[in-house]
């Protein structure tokens, strides 16, 4: 996975793409820089499902580390579903991860209403 800076403030975790730095990497790197930002990506029906579950608990582990400095500078995550609608079940997960995170996760049919709805949520945030 590549989490693609070029387009800041909305950076696209973009799971077709590849980069020779580890994805935990690239996050720190991205939350020193301090900016807020909006975080895109694309549904994957697989996504996490090859994981094992020392994968999936060196996740977690992660994520909680990252938890205070994402809550401070991400402003929302939009997941773009496309042609194949995230199901109800994985869209309340989502939801509650957000909430635990202090960021709404909002689903849109593709990318120019992915980066309309993260401009109201970049500026939201700062009035």
């Amino acid at each position: 996975m590549l989490i693609d800076e070029s387009r800041a403030p909305f950076i696209f975790a973009r799971r077709e793409a590849t980069s020779d730095i580890p994805l935990d990497e690239q996050f720190r790197r991205l939350l020193e820089k301090g900016a807020s930002f909006v975080l895109l990506t694309h549904h994957a029906s697989d996504d996490h499902r090859d994981e094992t579950h020392e994968q999936r608990k060196q996740r977690a582990l992660f994520l909680k580390v990252i938890k205070g400095r994402m809550r401070a500078l991400c402003r929302g995550m939009i997941v773009i579903d496309g042609a194949d609608p995230v199901p109800a079940p994985m869209r309340l997960s989502m939801a509650i991860a957000g909430k635990a995170f202090g960021f709404p996760i909002a689903f849109v049919p593709d990318e120019a209403t992915a980066i309309e709805r993260g401009e109201k949520l970049l500026a939201q945030k700062q009035e």
